[in-house]
């Protein structure tokens, strides 16, 4: 089989053109939005486990409750926008510089590390500048880091599935 940069070279000298500049515009405008509504997912469903194993009595409630809070969806997208802006633009601009297109399944586990190493680097650079002292271990910070750098890593799988661009139907590998 062939490599990635065999086939989008093929694909270059039959007229494939990587469109740059609309995958980091896509990214920086709704890599952020993506990320904020699976972050309510992700938090709507933890709180549906623990009802159900907690309290059966009041998993109907729950229930109600979820179903409200898709309400909630612009605040969480506008705040995903907000906060994943830098995250979003750091993983557009690397997937834009190195043309990344989905050919195999795995390109999906690539994309899970590039949006988590955005996210960790983002965290990581807000660290040091904002807090005095950024070398002193703080387990929470370390937990609540992981689990924004895995929703990160979903965002962008989600959004690669989306927006990336593929190859023409017609092309043969």
């Amino acid at each position: 089989m062939a490599t990635k940069k065999e086939i989008l070279a093929y694909a270059k000298q039959h007229g494939f053109i990587y469109p740059k500049e609309k995958v980091i515009l896509l990214f920086i405008l709704l890599g952020g939005a993506v990320g904020g509504f699976v972050f309510l997912l992700l938090t709507k469903l933890w709180e549906l486990l623990i009802s159900i194993l907690g309290n059966s009595s009041s998993t109907i409630d729950y229930f109600q409750s979820f179903i409200f809070s898709f309400g909630l969806i612009p605040l969480f997208l506008f705040f995903g926008t907000l906060f994943g802006f830098i995250p979003a633009l750091l993983t557009g601009i690397y997937l834009s510089i190195k043309e990344f297109i989905i050919i195999e399944a795995k390109d999906y586990g690539f994309l899970f590390l590039i949006g988590s190493l955005s996210v960790l680097f983002s965290i990581t650079i807000l660290i040091i500048i904002t807090d005095p002292n950024p070398f002193i271990f703080d387990f929470n910070d370390t937990i609540i880091t992981i689990l924004l750098a895995i929703i990160g890593g979903i965002s962008a799988m989600i959004f690669g599935k989306l927006f990336l661009p593929k190859l023409p139907k017609n092309f043969d590998k």
